[in-house]
């Protein structure tokens, strides 16, 4: 187990105003990590299944337990599992990737299961049951995309990832030199107008889980339980990939520091407009919707996209202060808030032709209008600016 963490201020102020670093995001990824070991002992100590797979684990060098442990796929089953909606003894999947990463020789009874799989290596060939030898298993590896210059990414499939995805449109078979070819040029976006953006993704990212192309803009999510997974339809555009990343990554950030601090008090009911979404959302869904389109009118305030940014910044610093007005933020969710509204507010003197300000302001103003003649009952933001 990994010692208790202790969040310096001055990363949770980074974070706070939209970035952080790669120290900040090393940080939030340690943090998961102990979330995830600590529902791995629980289930171990619980469910006898699960014991054998965990003493395996507990021999194993620290870092080939790491490495598999902080897949997003292994925190979103020791998530399920330890609320008893999992399959206890899939911890031997867990054990036999990282003793295969270490080169340990172990035997494991691996259960039963659809699709036998090594978290971080691949799908298992064959027929492995009962006791078996892991330096005997073979695998199909997962496929992946190496960036030229920049991180490698595995393309994993939906059900590697769980039931997180259930709802989401999603595609089993990605076109791997199409996201070779699409992330690529993403990544040459990113790291010469975002480097420090760049440098985030690489750390905080590891694993993208294909979505269907949409008749037109991007699908994208990421869900909580798996941390380090973007869930993403490929767009044409690498400029457009690039900022849904950047959009990404805040919710990544976000989903890991909200292990660690209770940014909103439970939910209240209250439905509030989001200046994003066709349907009203609470305190938790406001607060993740705003940071992320911090990053978002950070990216496009450093791309040129004018109309963009200025809607955007807009969108984000009056949700900020709708947050900060109302009484659903905890002592340390209104520090963060007001540390994002900071810097939306510092932005205020960013100049902006007023043809891009006209066409911004129609489109929330457009936005809005529809949304509230469709939906009755949410509160209001203050008039945008």
């Amino acid at each position: 187990m990994p010692p208790k963490l202790r969040m310096p201020r001055s990363l949770f102020a980074a974070v706070a105003g939209g970035g952080g670093g790669v120290a900040a995001v090393e940080f939030l990824t340690r943090a998961r990590r102990s979330r995830t070991l600590q529902l791995i002992c629980h289930v171990a100590d619980r469910w006898p299944e699960a014991r054998e797979a965990m003493d395996v684990v507990a021999g194993l060098p620290v870092a080939a337990v790491h490495h598999v442990v902080d897949h997003p796929a292994v925190g979103a089953w020791a998530t399920r599992t330890a609320i008893g909606r999992g399959a206890p003894a899939w911890l031997a999947y867990v054990a036999a990737a990282a003793a295969v990463r270490a080169g340990a020789a172990v035997s494991l009874d691996l259960p039963r299961t659809g699709r036998p799989w090594l978290p971080t290596l691949g799908v298992l060939t064959g027929d492995p049951r009962g006791k078996v030898d892991v330096g005997g298993l073979t695998w199909r590896p997962t496929p992946r995309v190496e960036v030229p210059g920049g991180p490698t990414f595995l393309l994993e499939r939906s059900r590697e990832i769980g039931s997180s995805a259930a709802r989401l449109p999603l595609a089993e078979d990605p076109d791997v030199p199409r996201w070779q070819e699409g992330l690529t040029g993403a990544w040459a976006v990113l790291t010469r107008d975002h480097g420090a953006v760049a440098a985030e993704i690489a750390a905080a990212i590891t694993v993208l889980t294909p979505l269907r192309r949409p008749a037109e803009g991007v699908n994208s999510a990421t869900h909580a339980d798996a941390y380090g997974c973007v869930f993403l339809s490929l767009p044409h555009d690498p400029v457009v990939t690039a900022m849904t990343l950047a959009h990404e990554l805040q919710h990544t950030k976000l989903v890991a520091l909200m292990d660690l601090f209770r940014l909103v008090v439970p939910d209240s009911g209250k439905r509030y407009y989001a200046p994003w979404r066709d349907d009203p959302r609470p305190a938790h869904g406001l607060l993740h919707g705003a940071y992320a389109h911090l990053g978002v009118a950070a990216f496009c305030r450093r791309a040129g996209r004018e109309v963009e940014f200025a809607r955007w910044r807009t969108a984000s610093l009056d949700v900020a202060e709708t947050l900060l007005a109302g009484a659903e933020l905890t002592t340390v969710g209104r520090d963060f808030v007001q540390g994002m509204a900071n810097t939306l507010s510092s932005w205020r003197t960013t100049p902006i032709t007023p043809a891009a300000q006209a066409e911004a302001d129609r489109l929330a103003a457009d936005h809005r209008a529809r949304v509230l003649r469709r939906e009755d009952g949410p509160e209001r933001p203050p008039p945008g600016r």
